[in-house]
C-alpha cells in the first residue's frame, strides 16, 4: 500500500489496485482548483502505470466552487470506474437522481466514467 498526501487529501493505492481518495481530517476548507490539480497529477501518475484502477472516493460534507467540480469532471485519469462515499441517504438520493437526470459529464477523451454513490464502506468497495 503506497500513501500520497495533499492539504487535502490523502490518497492511498490499495493493494488490491483501488485508488481511495481521503479527505485529511485537519482539512477545514473547502476543495481549491490547486489542491484539485495536485490530487488529480497523482491520480493521473498512478493511472498511467495501471490504467484499470478504480476510484473509491469519500465526499465529506464540504463546498467545492463549480469550478474545482468542472475540473474533476472534466479531467482525464484513465480511471474505469469511481465509487463515492457519501455521509447520509439523502445525499446518495439526490445524487442518483442527478445523474439519471444528466448522466456524467465527458471528460477531456470525450469519455464517461461510470459513477455509483454509496453510503457504507464494504458496498462501495464491492
Amino acid at each position: 500500500m503506497k500513501e500520497y498526501h495533499t492539504d487535502e487529501m490523502t490518497i492511498v493505492l490499495r493493494d488490491d489496485d483501488i485508488i481511495a481518495l481521503l479527505t485529511n481530517d485537519d482539512w477545514k476548507g473547502g476543495g481549491t482548483l490547486e489542491n484539485a490539480k495536485k490530487i488529480m497529477a497523482i491520480i493521473k501518475t498512478l493511472t498511467d502505470e495501471n490504467p484499470a484502477r478504480a476510484c473509491w472516493i469519500e465526499i465529506p460534507n464540504r463546498h467545492a466552487s463549480k469550478e474545482v467540480l468542472n475540473y474533476y469532471q472534466s479531467t482525464k485519469a484513465g480511471l474505469v470506474a469511481q465509487a463515492l462515499l457519501l455521509n447520509s441517504f439523502g445525499a446518495k438520493v439526490t445524487g442518483n437522481l442527478y445523474l439519471k437526470l444528466f448522466g456524467g459529464k465527458p471528460n477531456e477523451t470525450g469519455r464517461v466514467v461510470p459513477v455509483k454513490l454509496f453510503i457504507k464502506n464494504k458496498e462501495a468497495e464491492e
